[in-house]
């Protein structure tokens, strides 16, 4: 059976659960007080930074022995992460004009490890801001206009098309969805940042 500690502390899990997005519900929902927020998951001693990921959310607790959840006031901790979304999303930005070049100069090898990277760091930037929102909306706060969810389905047909481009090894359209198309999705971005922002009084 799976073993739940939340800040040093054990807690039964419901062996009617199957999955962690169950319990990840659960907790959020009925059992993590106003204020809190979760800012790390470690799975059998693994920490475990998508832990909102579909992959990571449909996995099924009896694959899993041992649970470890640090909790810390939320408003602290989205304080901090917002701060930080600024400086991410311009980094995230340069790296896929980088990338562009990179693919424009037939740098193959480089350019799609950068892309892969690019990759990685949007889903990382998503996870954060999801689970930014949540929490948000879990201690009273209203809903995000644009949410998330919306950003993330606009983005889908860009992605779509950009793996389409790399399958077909169309270089010169990767890179010039990469300057123009995805660049320009990712900074949508900022909307959700700066509605934190604003509702946080953060300058």
């Amino acid at each position: 059976m799976t073993q739940l500690e939340i800040n040093g502390i054990n807690f039964p899990v419901d062996p009617a659960m199957q999955t962690w997005r169950e319990l990840i519900e659960d907790l959020e929902n009925n059992r993590i007080g106003k204020g809190k927020a979760i800012s790390s998951v470690h799975i059998d001693g693994t920490e475990v930074q998508g832990f909102r990921e579909e992959s990571a959310l449909t996995r099924p607790l009896n694959t899993i022995d041992e649970i470890k959840i640090e909790l810390v006031d939320m408003s602290q901790l989205v304080a901090d992460a917002v701060k930080d979304c600024d400086s991410f999303l311009l980094s995230l930005q340069t790296a896929m004009v980088d990338a562009a070049d990179t693919f424009r100069q037939q740098q193959l090898d480089q350019a799609n490890q950068k892309l892969t990277e690019i990759y990685q760091s949007i889903k990382m930037l998503v996870s954060l801001l999801k689970g930014l929102e949540i929490s948000f909306q879990n201690q009273g706060g209203s809903v995000l206009q644009p949410s998330v969810d919306q950003l993330v389905n606009e983005m889908g047909p860009t992605l779509e098309g950009l793996i389409d481009a790399q399958s077909s090894q169309d270089w010169i359209l990767v890179a010039d969805i990469l300057e123009f198309e995805l660049a320009a999705a990712v900074s949508n971005y900022e909307q959700v940042v700066q509605s934190f922002k604003k509702t946080l009084g953060i300058v």
